[in-house]
């Protein structure tokens, strides 16, 4: 009886480091299989990984190389040139395996920090002193998911401005983020705050970035595909305060910022919707808030833009993007045909909103393109596109905005021709009566309609064809 009870108290004493080895060699091939995705980045490259794995714990270091091919080919390119060295960013881990790591039930909690070289980081503690620059901490669970938060801290330095020589301050309060994600990377979600950055010069300009905050939640559309995501991010800002005194705005102030992307799937196709705004847009005393700036790109053939973000990540990885021998041209040429494949999908291009406050009233704007059925060769020709566009556009504008631009602009054609380089009220009286004589002109033949002092219009282009609020319209007859 005796040696049954040693037997069954041996068998954790024997099961847990088999455990623990067995999650350390999983883990070792979860990180391994990152690694793998990041390099189908054209500009990034491994060039250097050690992992030393015991039982319960194992120690990794890991080079990264960006734009290494790029500067090689650089370099080839101008061999007279100074030596461009690749950036190279090393990461250091300290690794606890499971089943218990960490005090918690985890397969492994991996904590890495950004390892820099003496000079290097002789600089770096200019500005962080003994705190190290980036830090992670990440728990894998058994399953393979995990949380991982990333942390860089608070710093307060000055730098001489380029132009005086005179110190300038900058004062950030750190960034973290946090992601949890599911086994593979196939989804995440992420959230993060930066609470606040200060740039103060002492000719008096100065910058104040408050309450910055992110999050985001993505779902990996293909497995062969591990760079393209669907789903939401958005970022929010508390307040943007700049004093500007070398600029005519002199002060400018922008509140309740927010930035959001949806990108939602449906079959074998992905919708990119983004929308910007702000409540407060104050510019020298006058806000023009609130003000919103939404654009999306729909129906897009999911495979095709893929193809594109690849050929997109390869030009701008490539030495004809930079330098000087550049050609931007020959390095975007590649682009061309999943782009033209991606136009005969028959996507819709719009800015759903353009709206703004004014102090003469709320200006609107909204307009959608599409080319159903287009062809390479109908891109090519001029006609041929006119034939299958269809567009559309809604304006609303207020009159007394449209008037005080007229006055301005008058004003300047007047003064240029003026002896004495003014203008007088009878000029001006004379420009708002021209003014009002169009608008009663263009209303009277029902191009546009006056609803309280506020213009509104809607225009349409297809097969062809331009209409604007419904009746043909030959934009050559308005000369």
């Amino acid at each position: 009886m005796k040696k049954s009870w040693l037997a069954l108290l041996a068998v954790p004493v024997v099961a847990y480091p088999v455990a623990a080895w067995y999650l350390g060699s999983q883990v070792e091939s979860t990180l391994s299989a990152q690694y793998q995705q990041a390099e189908t980045l054209p500009y990034l490259k491994v060039v250097e990984r050690t992992y030393e794995r015991g039982v319960f714990s194992a120690t990794e270091s890991v080079t990264i190389e960006l734009f290494g091919a790029m500067m090689q080919m650089m370099q080839q390119a101008n061999p007279d040139a100074p030596p461009a060295e690749p950036l190279r960013i090393r990461f250091r881990s300290q690794i606890q395996h499971g089943p218990f790591a960490g005090g918690a039930l985890a397969a492994a909690v991996v904590d890495s920090q950004l390892v820099l070289d003496a000079s290097t980081q002789a600089e770096v503690a200019k500005l962080f002193g003994n705190n190290t620059p980036l830090t992670s901490h990440t728990v894998f669970k058994l399953d393979g998911s995990g949380t991982a938060t990333v942390l860089s801290p608070a710093f307060a330095t000055q730098f001489p401005n380029p132009d005086t020589g005179e110190a300038v301050n900058i004062a950030w309060e750190g960034i973290r983020a946090t992601v949890d994600f599911a086994p593979g990377m196939t989804r995440y979600s992420m959230t993060g705050d930066a609470p606040r950055l200060e740039v103060k010069d002492p000719a008096g300009a100065h910058m104040v970035m408050s309450g910055l905050r992110f999050t985001g939640e993505q779902q990996r559309l293909f497995d062969d595909e591990p760079l393209l995501f669907s789903g939401t991010q958005r970022i929010t800002i508390d307040a943007v305060q700049m004093n500007l005194p070398e600029e005519d705005a002199g002060q400018v102030s922008v509140k309740q910022i927010t930035y959001d992307v949806d990108m939602p799937a449906e079959g074998d196709f992905i919708d990119m919707v983004a929308r910007m705004g702000a409540q407060t847009v104050d510019i020298g005393g006058t806000n023009y808030g609130p003000a919103h700036y939404d654009v999306s790109l729909k129906h897009l053939h999911a495979r095709t833009v893929a193809k594109l973000y690849r050929e997109l990540l390869a030009a701008y990885s490539s030495p004809a993007m930079i330098g000087p021998n550049a050609n931007p041209q020959l390095a975007l040429a590649p682009l061309a045909e999943p782009a033209m494949a991606l136009l005969g999908h028959n996507p819709v291009v719009a800015l759903d909103r353009f709206s703004f406050t004014t102090p003469h009233g709320n200006a609107h704007l909204d307009l959608r393109a599409a080319a159903p059925g287009i062809t390479p060769e109908a891109m090519a020709n001029p006609g041929q596109l006119m034939a299958v566009l269809d567009a559309g556009a809604n304006i609303a504008l207020p009159e007394a905005l449209l008037l005080s631009l007229a006055k301005d602009r008058a004003s300047a054609q007047l003064a240029a021709m003026s002896e004495t380089g003014t203008v007088s009220d009878d000029d001006l009286q004379m420009v708002a009566a021209q003014f009002e004589g169009k608008l009663q002109e263009l209303s009277g033949q029902g191009f546009i309609t006056r609803d309280g002092g506020v213009i509104k219009s809607t225009l349409a282009f297809k097969a062809g064809q331009l209409t604007v609020n419904g009746k043909p319209f030959n934009p050559m007859a308005m000369q």
